[in-house]
């Protein structure tokens, strides 16, 4: 059976609502063991990144879930020849601080046998790396403050 729209987003929706509840193993149901994920803005030097495979993909929604809560939905989405395109809505709160991210950006998902294959997102990359390196300096901060 073909992969049609209503099924497309019934997946990517079925992944944003695990991710939401904290379900990492509901997140990754419908993900590909070869996925490949990119992101415009996360790797080492601020500038794009990119995770190969499931397992990878896995440890590092595990590695965010440690340290901050988040709600994502999508808000918009349409599909054609197995390429999804969607706008979502996201609210991160990092667990120490209490400090909150909340905005929008777009995600590419290219779809495989009823499984996300390739999942592409496009962030406000300044907005990211600034709420990443204030919530990195306050928790050091507050870590060494605990530790006197």
């Amino acid at each position: 059976m073909q992969l049609d729209e209503c099924r497309a987003r019934v997946i990517l929706e079925a992944t944003h609502a695990a991710w939401s509840n904290g379900d990492i193993e509901g997140a990754t149901r419908h993900i590909c063991d070869d996925l490949t994920y990119f992101c415009n803005t996360g790797g080492p030097d601020g500038g794009p990144l990119t995770i190969t495979g499931k397992v990878a993909y896995r440890e590092t929604l595990r590695q965010i879930l440690e340290v901050a809560e988040s709600v994502s939905v999508s808000e918009y989405f349409r599909f054609h020849d197995g390429i999804g395109r969607a706008k979502i809505e996201c609210y991160i709160r990092h667990k120490t601080t209490r400090h909150t991210l909340v905005g929008s950006y777009r995600q590419l998902i290219t779809y495989r046998d009823d499984k996300i294959a390739r999942l592409e997102e496009f962030h406000d990359a300044a907005k990211m790396i600034a709420f990443w390196r204030m919530i990195s300096g306050e928790a050091a901060i507050e870590k060494a403050l605990l530790a006197e």
